[in-house]
């Protein structure tokens, strides 16, 4: 496989080109990505040789002609690809006498035009190799970092010492002192897969995993694993700190740094649930669950927090049949019988003690969508359609402060259709009485229904 460095300063350029080109294809993978010539640099002297680089040619600090023209001084090898703007041009004429494979053209280039440069490159290259041949081969350290942290902490599959060895052979910032998991749910979820249009989310896995360790990186602790397409871990260490305190202080700083860049690059809210402190890898399955507890805890705080493990306590209980009696005295009077009902329902839901976790409280709320339905009597059916609805509603809200409102919109519109209901049933009321009335006469349709100020069905 050819080995390919990116070097952008906007990150959404950097990362996009990352996660949006098919390198396989191309026999490539990227190997590493800079912010600005001044870290390429310190990467190639570093001894990273890659096949190809893909640089941008204004960058703070060193820009990319001042990068290839230290590359091109101890290596004629190296393909060097331009991203640029048209307004850079001049520099890309400057830039292309210095042994610059092509260009690429940032806010214009199509895939027809990526396919075709690097094609190029991979036959400058003289790569003959077939790409197929290293199919099944796994070269990219973040999917083996991401595959033995997940095999260590939800799986079991190592030993302590496995996974020590593990941590060592890929250079991880994980120490067994006073370890911190984290869980990172992404809040509203649907609306970021839309807005990606990424169906299948890999996209969206890949560039949120980014720039969550380019975060990491600029902080120099912790790493981050996919815990499927909409969470993420982030596990700590603290080996150089012994104070709780300041343990705390300096994790939450870092957390908030993370949620201003999800908002700032996606325009998200991201909660955050975060475990104890324990030392020893072992702990690390112990302290996942806690941060997962923590994050749960998102049902009652709202999103975009940082969450601390906190069992549920008894007035979260309290909280839920307060608002919710709240919103069903609002009942209109014609509702008795359903809010009687519900009103039942919530009190028996008190009156259980239960833990009052967000599983138990939406079990609640599926109870009251379906009591109307349940009770013997006309409009019986519509009433079902009702509560089905509004349980895929329900089930796409987050919060109790959302689940709330959309319960409080199931009544309105339940109010709203058996008052209709009523108003049809007077309605016909009068027309039988009219008809009875006049039955002697030879009247139409037409007829009754302007006598009765009523609309004809034809």
């Amino acid at each position: 496989m050819l080995n390919v460095m990116i070097v952008e300063d906007e990150m959404l350029v950097r990362l996009g080109f990352k996660n949006t080109v098919p390198w396989e294809k191309y026999g490539m993978t990227v190997c590493a990505d800079a912010a600005n010539g001044r870290e390429a640099w310190e990467l190639y002297e570093g001894g990273l040789r890659p096949d190809l680089i893909v640089t941008d040619l204004l960058m703070p600090e060193m820009d990319g002609l001042e990068l290839i023209r230290r590359i091109r001084e101890q290596d004629s090898r190296t393909r060097i690809v331009i991203l640029s703007c048209m307004e850079d041009f001049h520099l890309v004429r400057q830039a292309m006498n210095m042994g610059v494979s092509n260009y690429m053209l940032k806010l214009t280039m199509t895939p027809e035009e990526i396919d075709s440069v690097l094609t190029q490159v991979r036959e400058e290259l003289g790569v003959q190799e077939s790409i197929e041949a290293s199919k099944g081969i796994i070269r990219n350290p973040e999917y083996l970092k991401e595959n033995v942290l997940k095999n260590f902490v939800f799986y079991n599959l190592y030993s302590e010492e496995e996974f020590k060895r593990h941590i060592a052979k890929l250079k991880l910032r994980l120490h067994p002192e006073r370890l911190v998991v984290c869980t990172l749910e992404i809040d509203r979820f649907d609306g970021v897969r839309e807005k990606f249009k990424d169906e299948k989310g890999e996209l969206i896995r890949a560039t949120i995993l980014n720039v969550l360790s380019e975060q990491l990186d600029q902080s120099k602790r912790g790493e981050a694993v996919s815990d499927g397409e909409r969470r993420y871990l982030l596990l700590f260490s603290f080996r150089d700190i012994v104070s709780e305190a300041k343990i705390h202080e300096e994790l939450v700083w870092l957390l908030q740094q993370i949620q201003k860049v999800m908002k700032r690059f996606f325009n998200v809210s991201a909660t955050i649930g975060v475990s104890g402190i324990r030392s020893e890898y072992a702990s690390m399955r112990a302290l996942y669950r806690e941060s997962e507890e923590a994050a749960r805890r998102r049902f009652y705080a709202g999103t975009g927090h940082i969450l601390f493990r906190r069992r549920t306590e008894p007035e979260d209980c309290a909280e839920v049949s307060r608002r919710l009696n709240g919103v069903l005295g609002g009942l209109p009077d014609a509702l008795r019988a359903v809010r009687d009902d519900m009103e039942e329902i919530v009190r028996g839901f008190s009156a259980a003690g239960g833990d009052c976790g967000e599983a138990d409280v939406r079990k609640l709320f599926v109870r009251l969508l379906h009591a109307p339905a349940a009770q013997a009597e006309a409009g019986r059916q519509e009433a079902a359609m009702l509560a089905a609805a509004y349980g895929e509603t329900l089930g796409r809200c987050e919060t109790l402060d959302e689940t709330i409102d959309a319960f409080g919109r199931y009544l309105a519109e339940l109010a709203a259709m058996r008052g209709s209901r009523k108003q049809l049933s007077k309605e016909i009321a009068r027309a039988v009485q009219y008809v009875q009335e006049h039955h002697a006469e030879n009247m139409s349709i037409q007829q009754l229904a302007e006598e009765l100020e009523l609309s004809p069905i034809i």
